[in-house]
């Protein structure tokens, strides 16, 4: 079944710390609901605050373990999702709908919070393990300027 192509970014805070747990195959996933709000304007014209829109959220893999390692209640995040749709039978014998979103990407929001960021190591295989070529300057005077500027954070 191909991926739905509808997507959102939702703008929120934790509502509460994640819940990670682990499938019964050993596969990471992190539940979530974010709060999402705004403001509107009153027929006077004056803002007035909306009840905030929760969001059941959810990531799956190393994206998991990352969301539990780096957020807590109360984070402002920007999340980009798509909706994963699934039916139930009530207890009455009706179907009804849930929809959960599929976090893709997320991240803190900047607006009033600094982040730092720290790269993940990945162990090398077969697909990430590089090449003579890849391995070669692609300047070869590289070496030449790094030791002129041994400070320099990009080498």
């Amino acid at each position: 079944m191909a991926k739905d192509p509808s997507t959102a970014t939702i703008r929120g805070r934790l509502a509460a710390d994640p819940e990670l747990r682990s499938t019964g195959n050993g596969v990471s996933v992190v539940t979530l609901r974010l709060l999402s709000s705004g403001w509107e304007k009153d027929t006077a014209g004056n803002p007035v605050d909306v009840t905030p829109t929760s969001w059941r959220c959810e990531a799956w893999r190393d994206l998991a373990d990352h969301i539990a390692q780096t957020f807590r209640k109360g984070d402002q995040v920007i999340a980009s999702v798509r909706p994963k749709t699934s039916t139930y039978q009530r207890d009455d014998g009706s179907t009804a709908w849930s929809t959960v979103w599929l976090i893709d990407d997320i991240g803190p929001s900047l607006q009033r919070a600094t982040a730092s960021i720290q790269r993940i190591q990945r162990a090398a295989g077969p697909r990430h393990a590089p090449t003579a070529q890849q391995q070669a300057p692609a300047d070869p005077y590289a070496a030449q300027y790094a030791a002129q500027d041994p400070n320099d954070p990009w080498n």
